[in-house]
């Protein structure tokens, strides 16, 4: 019986890890979250924005991603992220200003299209994501 798997979370800006050992990861679907253990079915699904959690023997590392698909397979678990960042990385006041400028947008003080709509909704989602994972670290 395995007692450890490897995850690997990949961007189109690159590598944000790689060959991680973990234990145990719970993964934010558009289904709700998942958790990994090892010999886990193999599936294929899609991420939502949210806080990937990975328990390692080190410690528990935690993520921010942002829609992507994941994979398991065998003894590995491959993210694809449109973005991603681990939580000792997330710049707070950069998460701050673009949270308040999100809320501004939305705030009603001018008239949006649709397609503002959802950006800014977006925007304050992943805002909002990169300074919950901030405080987890």
């Amino acid at each position: 019986m395995a007692s450890a798997f490897k995850l690997n979370l990949y961007t189109p800006k690159g590598v944000v890890i790689r060959d991680l050992e973990c234990n145990d990861i719970v993964i934010p679907t558009v289904r709700g979250e998942i958790n990994i253990l090892p010999e886990h079915t193999h599936i294929l699904t899609e991420l939502s924005t949210g806080i990937l959690t990975a328990k390692t023997v080190n410690g528990v590392r935690h993520f921010s991603v942002t829609a992507g698909l994941c994979r398991v397979l065998a003894d590995t678990v491959t993210i694809l992220s449109f973005t991603s960042e681990r939580a000792e990385d997330v710049d707070l006041e950069r998460a701050k200003s673009a949270k308040a400028k999100a809320m501004d947008r939305l705030s009603g003080k001018e008239s949006l299209t649709d397609v503002d709509l959802l950006k800014f909704r977006r925007k304050l989602e992943r805002a909002e994501m990169r300074l919950r994972a901030a405080n987890l670290r």
